[in-house]
C-alpha cells in the first residue's frame, strides 16, 4: 500500500513540474498542442462511427499502394484503427520532444508541433479514404 500512495505522490510531483514548463504557458505552442489533440480526436471519433465490426474477418482494405494499382492488402475491420493510433503516437512523442527542448530551441519545438499537426492531417484524410470505401 506504501508503494501505491508513493508511486501516486511521485507522479503528481512529475505532472506539477510538467505544467511549470515554459512550454504550456507559451500560447502558440499550447494551442498547437490542443490542435493536435483535438484533430486527433476528431480522427477517432471518424473511425468509431464509421467502422463497424464485421462477421467476415479478411475482406476489409487495409493498406492502397500506387504501387500495385489499387489495394494490396486486406485483413480484419480493426485494423483501419492504425492510422489513428499512429498519429496519436506522433502526437504524444513530439509533443515530450517539444516540451524538452523548448528551453533550448523555441523553434525546434514549434516544427515538432507542427509536424504532429501535418500527420494528425493526413491521418484523417487516409482514415476518411478508408471510411468511404467501407
Amino acid at each position: 500500500m506504501k508503494r501505491i500512495s508513493a508511486l501516486a505522490q511521485n507522479t503528481r510531483g512529475h505532472f506539477k513540474n510538467l505544467r511549470q514548463q515554459r512550454f504550456f504557458s507559451d500560447r502558440l505552442s499550447l494551442s498547437m498542442l490542443i490542435a493536435a489533440l483535438g484533430l486527433n480526436i476528431v480522427n477517432l471519433v471518424v473511425l468509431a462511427i464509421k467502422l463497424r465490426p464485421l462477421e467476415f474477418t479478411s475482406s476489409v482494405p487495409v493498406h492502397y499502394s500506387n504501387l500495385n494499382n489499387g489495394f494490396d492488402q486486406l485483413g480484419p475491420w480493426y485494423l483501419n484503427y492504425r492510422i489513428g493510433l499512429f498519429a496519436i503516437g506522433v502526437t504524444i512523442v513530439n509533443s515530450y520532444l517539444a516540451v524538452l527542448s523548448y528551453s533550448k530551441s523555441r523553434i525546434t519545438s514549434f516544427y515538432l508541433m507542427v509536424g504532429s499537426i501535418v500527420v494528425a492531417i493526413f491521418s484523417i484524410i487516409i482514415s476518411f479514404a478508408f471510411t468511404v470505401i467501407l
